[in-house]
């Protein structure tokens, strides 16, 4: 049985807020998908608050060679001012399958 149009577009509103909150990891993981994966077709949209962190070469390449979700926070804590949202796993295992498939997403 399908869930109620009302709950669906309740969940969707609630993903686009979560979303809009504090997406720095989130964008930061869905660079690192586009990266990992071997595919050259998408680009990354970055916001300027992920530019700005990732001028620094220095970040960038931090941020890179990450072997782990928990090794990227950490890195985030260092680099960032701002407190960072973590989603549970399965949001992320769902959004980023690539990354799950590397074991990224282990903590």
């Amino acid at each position: 049985m399908s869930k109620p149009l009302e709950q669906e577009i309740l969940e969707e509103l609630n993903l686009k807020v979560v979303s809009k909150k504090n997406n720095t990891l989130l964008e930061i993981l869905n660079l690192l998908e586009i990266l990992k994966s071997n595919k050259n077709k998408k680009m990354a949209r970055i916001s300027g608050e992920l530019t700005e962190l990732l001028s620094n070469n220095e970040n960038f390449i931090k941020i890179q060679n990450a072997n782990n979700l928990n090794e990227l926070l950490q890195i985030l804590v260092e680099i960032s001012n701002k407190m960072i949202k973590v989603h549970n796993n399965d949001f992320l295992e769902e959004r980023f399958p690539v990354l799950k498939k590397n074991k990224f997403l282990n903590y």
